[in-house]
């Protein structure tokens, strides 16, 4: 074990020599979409960014791809966005501590057991899908559950449980306490352009897009991220204009092509290329505290260029795994020690902790230039 340390540290993992291994494979479900944004995306200057927590991730990511192709997405590599199987105290605390009077019915599904999960997993994720249902069942949020897509959100395996005649996981459930924080902070009726970084499988995306249909949105991710959120937003909504753009290097035909589609995607370094306070809000949720603090200083500088707004969502105190070589300590990324390095132009208007995992923190800022 001391030496695979070791070995991590002189000559970190790196995911395009497994690229290199694993699309020629002959037994891969790799799809051409895939294929093409993944090359793509290591030909391209936003692959230089890439964490080494990311690089080792994205390895085991695509040999599940490889083997299942979306199929068991919910089930297997949904885990590494937000699908919790475990938690401690200090996630769920304030969350019980909110419904603890109240009369639960225990639904029979709580023993429910999900395909890929252990015993000790299952009930533990329907624990978290019980604990947030009822913190979510007395706000005014609650409404808008019944708009969320089964066909998306149980798609590719995804584990749920049935409550009160709604068939619930937890990313219908976090993505509407999403919604509710943002909407909180910035009010969304007047919010007309978005722009998400990091949307991992795309479920905050479609939520704010389910309810407020009329915003223009561009997500900014990498393989396999950006495929597999554009699949599910071509799903989600049939009738919007949805486009890749991540092979357009001219910033009037990108920002043109942007203004033409509902939908649009980018990769990172094409943030550069945006126009100045082209986007109402920009949001990130929960990828920032995965980057090592140089790469987290590019986006904040892209993003005090085209966004008037910014909404944040990280751990309060984390580091940035695998970021530790042999000449370098782990990086640590803690907000309230000033770790990330906030602009001195942006004015904090909204601060508060997630529902759950609770030691997530939620920030707004309004960007004055």
């Amino acid at each position: 074990m001391m030496y695979q340390r070791l070995l991590q540290k002189l000559f970190p993992k790196k995911f395009h020599k497994h690229w290199n291994i694993l699309r020629k494979s002959k037994n891969s479900n790799l799809d051409e979409d895939l294929k093409f944004l993944t090359n793509s995306f290591i030909g391209s200057k936003s692959y230089k960014f890439v964490s080494n927590f990311w690089h080792i991730l994205n390895i085991a990511n695509y040999d599940e791809l490889s083997k299942n192709g979306l199929s068991k997405f919910g089930s297997t590599i949904a885990g590494n966005y937000y699908t919790f199987r475990v938690f401690d105290d200090e996630h769920i605390k304030e969350s019980i501590d909110k419904i603890k009077n109240k009369n639960i019915n225990l639904s029979s599904d709580i023993f429910k057991i999900h395909n890929n999960f252990s015993y000790k997993e299952s009930l533990n994720y329907n624990l978290i899908c019980l604990i947030l249902f009822y913190n979510l069942v007395d706000k005014d949020i609650y409404k808008y559950l019944k708009k969320l897509q089964d066909k998306t959100y149980l798609g590719f395996d995804t584990p749920y449980i049935s409550m009160n005649n709604y068939k619930i996981t937890t990313d219908k459930l976090v993505s509407l306490f999403d919604f509710d924080k943002i909407d909180r902070a910035f009010d969304l009726n007047s919010i007309k352009s978005i722009l998400e970084i990091g949307a991992g499988s795309g479920r905050t995306s479609e939520a704010i897009l389910s309810i407020k249909d009329n915003i223009s949105y561009v997500v900014c991710d990498i393989p396999p991220a950006i495929y597999i959120s554009f699949k599910r937003l071509k799903l989600a909504f049939p009738n919007k204009k949805i486009e890749y753009l991540v092979d357009i290097s001219n910033k009037d035909e990108l920002n043109k092509k942007i203004k033409k589609n509902d939908i649009s995607f980018i990769y990172p370094h094409q943030m550069e290329l945006i126009s100045k306070d082209a986007f109402d809000l920009t949001i990130a949720i929960d990828c920032f505290h995965e980057m090592d603090k140089k790469t987290i200083a590019n986006y904040f500088k892209y993003i005090n260029n085209f966004s008037k707004l910014f909404y944040l969502s990280i751990w309060g105190n984390s580091k940035n795994n695998y970021s530790k070589t042999l000449f370098k300590k782990t990086e640590r990324l803690n907000y309230y020690k000033g770790d990330y390095n906030i602009p001195k132009n942006w004015q904090i208007n909204f601060e508060e902790n997630l529902v759950f995992p609770a030691n997530q923190i939620s920030l707004g800022f309004r960007i004055k230039n």
